[in-house]
């Protein structure tokens, strides 16, 4: 029996030194992502021509213009460390899919790797 269990000890820690951790490769952000995106110039009115029907307060986030850029930063929609992880630009690239045109969903995601600022 001393044997049986000195054997599978030797075998599970084996194994467990075999084990890694996996790393999955990060998405790379696309090249041809706006520059100089305005927030209240180009963000906003992709959310008053697309967004406020449903999202101007009975719907979070509240997307109209006096309270979307508050509604977005404070909810945690947005992730400028990691722009393709934002939520925001998640939303508009799964469930709202077809909702905004692909060089709309571009602009969004240039403003958050811009920094996301209030401009």
């Amino acid at each position: 029996m001393r044997r049986v269990t000195f054997f599978l000890t030797g075998v599970l820690i084996i194994v467990l030194s075999g084990c890694s951790k996996y790393e999955i490769p990060k998405p790379e952000l696309p090249e041809d992502i706006p520059t100089d995106v305005s927030y209240s110039a180009d963000i906003q009115p992709i959310f008053d021509a697309k967004c406020v029907n449903c999202h101007s307060g009975a719907n979070d986030p509240d997307l109209t213009a006096d309270w979307s850029y508050d509604e977005l930063i404070d909810g945690d929609y947005v992730d400028t460390d990691d722009p393709l992880s934002s939520v925001l630009y998640e939303i508009f690239s799964g469930t709202h899919d077809g909702r905004a045109t692909e060089e709309e969903v571009l602009y969004i995601l240039g403003w958050i790797v811009e920094g996301a600022e209030n401009n």
